[in-house]
């Protein structure tokens, strides 16, 4: 039986991080349902985590077992997972992990609908920096409410921040720090403040990073490098791209409303995401990206400067 207690866990979103979600609660022996708008949204989705559990398995097999999982472990997962289109069929999970995009009044939304439905269980909001006490209000029993902000990506990264919204119970906040155990997870406690405080630290530090570029001090590739001192594996601004500049933006303007002017989105994390080129994503940021990996320097930016 798991820490937790917890059997049957249910995803809403089968995105970048809804997808690595679903994919450790399935490979950490949950029953997993996954939830999104549409099937054809789903099989891309499904798609993507078989991919990512195929890397499992052959580094798995490259490093004589070490490493990843073997095909018998990828094959179980697998038979873990399910998916639906209505968001109904959740409401037999322990417990719900909301990975929909980062966007306040959807987040909200979805809350409101889950207690319509007379949610029982508990549900946490992978959410970067919305506050956790206002997402629990729109769930209206906020004991049964808190943050649980996984690592991009989620398979790999370790650490995932836990927050506790005004009116989260201990006993809720217990069962999330047991199912980050249950899934080979390191918690990271922090108080519901702008941020938290992963991107109280981490998202000036991009933002100065951006400063950099648009300034002329130094260029998009040059700037990554001087993070390798740090034993960073990326770059502030490869990782931006990775996890979405619209999301950085967002989480800048996050902390420029509690924290005031010292936190300002830069004007050209502004014109990146004003015109559609927001990263990974949409395949092209501060870096060109053919998928998931970065294929040069966006010309765009290369010549961006501010006078």
């Amino acid at each position: 039986m798991s820490e937790s207690g917890l059997g049957k866990i249910g995803v809403i979103g089968i995105g970048v991080m809804g997808n690595g979600i679903a994919q450790v609660a399935a490979q950490s022996g949950f029953t997993t349902l996954v939830t999104d708008i549409s099937a054809e949204v789903l099989e891309r989705g499904l798609a993507n985590l078989d991919k990512s559990l195929s890397r499992l398995v052959k580094a798995h097999e490259k490093s004589g077992g070490e490493k990843g999982i073997s095909p018998v472990a990828k094959d179980e997962a697998l038979t873990r997972l399910s998916t639906t289109t209505a968001l109904e069929d959740l409401l037999s999970c322990d417990l719900i992990i909301e990975a929909a995009p980062e966007k306040p009044e959807l987040k909200e939304g979805i809350n409101r609908k889950l207690a319509e439905l007379d949610y029982k269980g508990i549900l946490v909001s992978n959410t970067s920096g919305i506050s956790i006490t206002r997402l629990a209000a729109a769930f209206g029993t906020p004991e049964r409410f808190m943050g649980m902000h996984f690592m991009n990506p989620v398979p790999l990264q370790k650490g995932v921040e836990i927050i506790r919204g005004l009116a989260t119970s201990d006993d809720t906040f217990e069962k999330i720090v047991a199912l980050c155990h249950d899934m080979g997870k390191i918690e990271i406690p922090a108080e519901d403040k702008a941020g938290f405080a992963i991107n109280r630290m981490w998202v000036p530090f991009v933002n100065e990073a951006i400063r950099i570029v648009e300034e002329g001090v130094a260029s998009v590739d040059d700037v990554d490098k001087c993070t390798l001192c740090l034993a960073h594996k990326m770059g502030p601004l490869m990782t931006a791209d990775y996890v979405g500049l619209d999301t950085m933006l967002f989480i800048c303007d996050v902390l420029e409303e509690e924290l005031g002017s010292a936190y300002k989105a830069s004007p050209l994390l502004k014109r990146l995401v004003e015109s559609g080129q927001l990263g990974a994503k949409t395949g092209i940021g501060f870096y060109s990206w053919d998928g998931y990996r970065a294929a040069g320097v966006n010309p765009d930016v290369a010549r961006y400067r501010i006078k």
